[in-house]
């Protein structure tokens, strides 16, 4: 049984419930049922079906959600493109995928040409989900040329043990097409729960109101989303049951705020486009009063494999994508195993902590020595006046690279670099102390919310 039937399961029963909601469109169980099996249809009629891709170009609306899972349904291959890239890369990219069509939706955007998402839906003919289907995500990293990550239902059978989760009212705000989105979206599909989908670019404000006018209780947040939250005057209280946090570097300060304000609801996850889910920190495990819990992304999920090998961390399990589409498997090329382009290490008790991506340390110094940006990011963030931060490298003729800050201030803050370096010697040593510094009004987001390094790099190049 794949998450596919589990889906048509929930949605079989409660039929006046509101399954999913998103902009002005609500719909009741009954109506996201037959509007999938309307998606599946349109899609059938077209020659759709198993094995053949179908990439999608689409927002966070209702119907691109279960054009999702109408492609699967059909045991198709399901290929997620990404926004960030323009229409050349993007046809690029599609034409990389091999696939059989395209569906677009014009509301989100007109850089890709293909089928019109509005114009898809068929008969509400009902079908039996196909056994096995495929799903392949561009990955969201910030260091180069997109790859195609290739997951297959093996990867979905973690949602079974999701039957008997109580139903809630989950809030999603990451895109459906990445990982994060497409997993809180299943996530309450499977259970349930009323899904409300928060608009294709995360905004702070919408996220408040959406949060109180729809009672949210559960919601997960790529990291600088949740800071926006914590510093808008009307942040919510203690209104959740449960707020995860993955897809990017935790500040332990933040977490720590986070805790306060909502209480011990918050748990972090560490995961990626090719290894869903990875390691797991739940809320009850972390303890104010010990500050190495809230730098810690948890233990290993219990189908999961976690190595730590030359300080580069090594992933294996049912969560682990195939490979790269293109490109031989991971079982013929390293025995399933998988490295994450992370650095960190495990403690005595099995605890996971990442020091940094492999791309984004700067290799500094005359003994080239490494400056773990993580830590110096969740450090400076501890100082007063400074919201966020972004340590990358710059080119240096002398020692290769130096440090270099992009800081958002608080309003009326000013800021005192000399003070700021002194802070960091002291607490880092020299190898971390800034060269230079560019205080912005806000910091670049990949479209998943991710501090985009690379941009800025770019920028002093």
């Amino acid at each position: 049984m794949t998450y596919v039937d589990l889906v048509l399961e929930r949605l079989s029963t409660g039929p006046d419930r509101e399954a999913v909601i998103g902009g002005d469109t609500r719909l009741t169980r009954a109506q996201a049922r037959e509007l999938l099996f309307r998606l599946a249809d349109g899609l059938a009629r077209r020659g759709i079906g198993p094995g053949d891709g179908v990439a999608v170009f689409v927002g966070n609306t209702p119907e691109a959600l279960l054009l999702t899972v109408a492609v699967h349904l059909l045991g198709a291959r399901l290929v997620y493109v990404p926004p960030e890239p323009g229409p050349r890369e993007l046809r690029a990219l599609v034409e990389r995928a091999e696939v059989a069509a395209v569906v677009v939706d014009p509301e989100f955007s007109t850089r890709l040409d293909g089928w019109h998402l509005a114009d898809l839906p068929g008969d509400p003919v009902e079908r039996t989900p196909a056994a096995t289907f495929t799903t392949v995500s561009y990955t969201g990293g910030t260091t180069g040329m997109p790859k195609l990550a290739v997951h297959g239902p093996r990867t979905s059978s973690r949602w079974g043990a999701l039957q008997q989760a109580p139903a809630l009212t989950m809030l999603c705000n990451t895109l459906i097409t990445h990982g994060s989105g497409a997993g809180v979206s299943i996530a309450a599909l499977v259970t349930g729960s009323k899904l409300v989908l928060g608009p294709s670019t995360f905004d702070a404000d919408t996220f408040v109101r959406l949060a109180r006018d729809e009672q949210v209780n559960a919601t997960f947040f790529v990291p600088p989303m949740m800071y926006e939250v914590l510093d808008h005057p009307d942040c919510p209280g203690p209104q959740f049951v449960s707020v995860i946090l993955g897809g990017s570097p935790l500040a332990p300060h933040r977490l720590r705020q986070a805790i306060e304000r909502w209480g011990p609801v918050v748990h972090q996850g560490y995961a990626m486009t090719e290894a869903l889910p990875i390691t797991l920190m739940p809320a009850a495990a972390v303890d104010l009063a010990k500050p190495d819990t809230l730098r810690t992304v948890g233990k290993a999920d219990p189908a999961m494999q976690v190595e730590v090998r030359d300080g580069d961390v090594w992933v294996r399990g049912p969560y682990v994508m195939r490979g790269y589409w293109g490109e031989p498997p991971l079982s013929e090329t390293s025995d399933g195993w998988f490295n994450t382009g992370d650095m960190g290490y495990l403690d005595d008790d099995g605890y996971l902590y990442l020091n940094d991506r492999s791309k984004d340390v700067i290799v500094t110094g005359r003994t080239s020595d490494n400056v773990y940006s993580r830590l110096l990011d969740d450090f400076l963030v501890t100082l007063p006046g400074i919201r966020q931060a972004a340590a990358v490298s710059a080119p240096d003729e002398k020692v290769g690279e130096a440090v270099h800050l992009y800081l958002v201030l608080d309003d009326g803050h000013e800021l005192d670099f000399d003070a700021v370096r002194s802070s960091v010697i002291a607490e880092l040593g020299d190898l971390y102390a800034p060269r230079d510094v560019t205080v912005v009004p806000q910091l670049p987001l990949t479209k998943v919310g991710k501090v985009d390094k690379r941009k800025l790099r770019s920028l002093l190049r």
